[in-house]
């Protein structure tokens, strides 16, 4: 699925309009967001109001047309409307007429003494729809305005935004100290995501993204310029597989890790690795912590191999440890990073070691405030970066806060740097490819847990040890570390998920897609 800018949207909208009427097109928006209404609401629905706020533009007149399907279905819904009626648009004073047939009651929200009074009459689970201003929206929101979607900020509601949240661009352009914005549940926004909902300013405000399908014509919407896709989560991915593959076939898997100081880290990476498929997996870890690692490890997983590298009571990896890099390139891909800590010697062993694997290979953790400059221009195609925000400050100098507000920017400038993929980890994450940008948008509670990453790079290197190529890897791990933390906060609640239960739930939704 494309993300595209604002200024490509109004360019497709534009073009779409020369071949089909844009009241056909607001009819269909209208009855793809109802029927989706349904689905998720229904019981809502049933039982409480839906309070329609729109506006004289062409967003409004969207609101007016998902007010009359649900009027029509017996549903309880109000309708509410603001801005300079004199400028209204074409299909939205269509829509209005309609309504008034009907004999719909449409409040005009004339003043702030309107808005208290309206707000004030809305119930506690009621359903509020913003559909005040789309994607032509840019400009500063009036005072009455700012009242009102403040007002429906503040009530215990279910918020759901037309296209976009009210107020959103605003976020971005600064126009003023407030920068009101509607604070959206659920977003269902029409035909692409926009690039805009993924920045440090504005994404807290989409909350659950919908992709409303549209009848845009095939030709316009195979030429609209995107910036990224968006992982598409019940995406289809095919792992060779077969009765009679060997443990090898299954994919044979390396795995640098550990320290004394972090032990479970290589633990979670083996166990999400493990249950993700691969067939064989070699962890590599200090001679010092070996013991402590297998007493941990082979009580769960047995058939893991352990190896201890280095001296009798050695805690970290060393520059003496480099020889492992021929075992290593034996295996079909690499892990190297999870829990190896930031000792001098490990810097040297990381800058060394990475300029010798020469297979598939995530780099995650530690492996990455140690890399060098000359190390991160040096890495080939095939190795994947795993930094969350910080780590990724450290490896590129851009300031986490600067790259979070302008995330497809901060990539640019990594792609300079060097040849390797990445995932950006964050409560957004962004996977880049040679130039291509892939957004995984999951802002879950608690996602951002220690040991997360650590499981993360064991699906990716499960993955490419199983012969997928990284693209299909990545978002194959994407998903799968998505439907497991749902499955396992249905269970415990999402403030209480361990990295450990979604390497449980990993095979369970393997099985499934």
């Amino acid at each position: 699925m494309k993300v595209v800018s604002i200024e490509e949207v109004i360019n497709i909208d534009k073009k779409t309009i020369e071949k089909i009427p844009s009241i056909l097109l607001m009819e269909h928006v209208a009855s793809e967001i109802f029927y989706l209404l349904l689905k998720r609401h229904r019981k809502t629905l049933y039982n409480k109001t839906v309070h329609i706020f729109s506006s004289v533009g062409g967003n409004g007149g969207d609101g007016l047309a998902i007010a009359r399907y649900l009027i029509k279905n017996g549903y309880d819904t109000k309708v509410y409307l603001t801005g300079n009626i004199d400028r209204v648009n074409k299909d939205t004073y269509i829509n209005f007429n309609i309504l008034k047939d009907m004999n719909v009651n449409v409040v005009y929200l004339a003043s702030e003494e309107k808005v208290f009074e309206v707000t004030q009459n809305i119930e506690e689970g009621d359903i509020a729809i913003d559909s005040l201003f789309g994607t032509g929206g840019n400009r500063a929101l009036a005072e009455k305005e700012k009242l009102l979607i403040d007002k429906l900020n503040s009530l215990n509601i279910i918020r759901i935004a037309i296209d976009m949240p009210s107020g959103l661009q605003s976020k971005i352009n600064d126009y003023d100290n407030i920068n009101t914005c509607f604070k959206a549940h659920e977003t269902y926004t029409i035909c692409f995501a926009k690039d805009i909902f993924f920045l440090y300013k504005t994404r807290e405000y989409i909350g659950k993204l919908f992709i409303i399908k549209s009848i845009f014509p095939k030709e316009i919407l195979d030429n609209a310029e995107y910036k990224a896709l968006l992982i598409n989560h019940n995406e289809k991915i095919n792992i060779e597989r077969s009765a009679f593959f060997s443990k090898r076939e299954q994919g044979n898997l390396a795995i640098i890790a550990g320290s004394s100081d972090y032990v479970g880290a290589a633990v979670l990476s083996v166990k999400a690795a493990y249950r993700s498929g691969v067939g064989y997996i070699r962890l590599y870890v200090p001679k010092g912590i070996e013991k402590t690692i297998k007493n941990i490890i082979i009580s769960q997983m047995p058939e893991a191999i352990i190896i201890g590298v280095g001296e009798e009571n050695q805690k970290y990896f060393t520059e003496s440890d480099i020889a492992i890099a021929n075992d290593i390139n034996k295996s079909d891909a690499c892990i190297i990073g999870s829990g190896i800590g930031r000792d001098i010697s490990t810097e040297v062993f990381i800058n060394s070691i990475l300029k010798q694997i020469n297979i598939p290979t995530v780099v995650d953790a530690d492996a990455l405030y140690l890399m060098f400059q000359n190390t991160l221009e040096e890495l080939p195609e095939n190795f994947i970066l795993t930094p969350h925000i910080y780590e990724f400050e450290k490896l590129t100098g851009i300031n986490h806060i600067e790259a979070l507000e302008n995330p497809y920017n901060a990539l640019s400038i990594f792609r300079e740097k060097t040849k390797a993929s990445i995932i950006l980890k964050d409560a957004i994450s962004f996977f880049m490819k040679d130039n291509q940008i892939f957004i995984n948008y999951n802002p879950t509670i608690s996602m951002g847990k220690a040991g997360m990453g650590d499981v993360l790079a064991g699906f990716v290197g499960s993955f490419l040890a199983r012969k997928l190529d990284i693209t299909e890897a990545v978002k194959l791990a994407l998903t799968i570390q998505e439907k497991s933390f749902e499955y396992a906060a249905k269970r415990f609640g999402n403030d209480f998920v361990q990295p450990k239960d979604l390497c449980f739930y990993a095979s369970k939704i393997l099985k499934r897609i």
